[in-house]
């Protein structure tokens, strides 16, 4: 069996922090033009190559290649209106988890949802090496 490991990648861009700023968690966050996080969930549902199902509140958008996956928080959620996008790549022989994130909420609620995110990233990275 060939063992993978995992490197996790992550580009976050977080429609509730205006300014750029360096933190802990290793990214800069800012604005991004472009689609809401409804619109996002509205175009996916519309996609025939994506599947949308509800997993405990969440809606998740999973591309068929089975490679993209998309997490809407539920609307109990504190970071509610946000998705997480997680995306598996291939570069050099390595698998990567690139992850971004669209959150409409305050700055610390949304590093709160994506530290959530990296601790699953760095779960899967663990299982797939067979650590």
């Amino acid at each position: 069996m060939t063992k993978f490991v995992g490197i996790v990648l992550l580009t976050v861009l977080i429609s509730a922090c205006a300014a750029t700023s360096n933190n802990e968690l290793g990214y800069d966050g800012y604005n991004r033009s472009g689609e809401t996080v409804e619109q996002t969930l509205l175009r996916l549902k519309e996609d025939s190559s994506v599947d949308v199902r509800n997993e405990r509140g969440w809606t998740i958008a999973t591309m068929k290649s089975g490679r993209v996956m998309w997490s809407f928080t539920p609307p109990n959620h504190p970071a509610h209106p946000s998705f997480v996008k997680r995306e598996v790549i291939e570069n050099d022989g390595r698998i990567y988890i690139e992850t971004s994130a669209r959150c409409g909420a305050s700055k610390q609620i949304c590093d709160d949802l994506v530290q959530d995110f990296i601790k699953l990233n760095n779960l899967v990275s663990k299982e797939m090496s067979g650590s």
